[in-house]
């Protein structure tokens, strides 16, 4: 009863979320979306014309779920700064409940969401201040925060 029940309410958030983005969203590892009949005057849905293109959405998300280690390893590798290289990209188990991705690996969170940027384009905004007053705001810059001291 209750997996019939999780299984409704991840169908239902799923299809919200097609409506807020305009593209089918992914189920979480291990739950199955409900489908969709295909559509459109030769029968078949938009997203399997968009499927044969290389590089699109559908196609990029087919190859993420037909080869996981394949597709997010080089990714992870090319755009993320690692304190300690993963050695194992995936490493999976969903009858046993045993997840685990970049195992090994290790990163700072802070390198990974300001530093790097800070250095690239340090005059780029990175945060916008919504101050109390209505129509006001702050744009801070990465600049200021390259200034300020790293730690006691």
């Amino acid at each position: 009863m209750a997996a019939r029940t999780l299984g409704r309410g991840v169908g239902r958030l799923l299809s919200s979320l097609r409506g807020l983005s305009g593209q089918s969203a992914r189920p979480p590892c291990g739950v199955s979306a409900p489908r969709r009949a295909a559509s459109g005057p030769s029968g078949s849905a938009p997203a399997v014309a968009a499927a044969a293109q290389p590089g699109s959405y559908p196609a990029l998300s087919a190859q993420a779920a037909r080869e996981p280690a394949a597709f997010w390893g080089p990714l992870a590798r090319d755009t993320l700064v690692w304190d300690t290289p993963y050695h194992t990209v995936w490493d999976c188990d969903f009858s046993t409940g045993k997840i685990g991705w970049f195992l090994g690996g290790q990163l700072n969170v802070s390198v990974n969401c300001l530093d790097q940027h800070a250095r690239k384009s340090p005059e780029s905004v990175a945060l916008i201040w919504e101050r109390d007053e209505p129509g006001t705001e702050v744009r801070i810059t990465y600049s200021p925060w390259l200034q300020m001291p790293c730690g006691p």
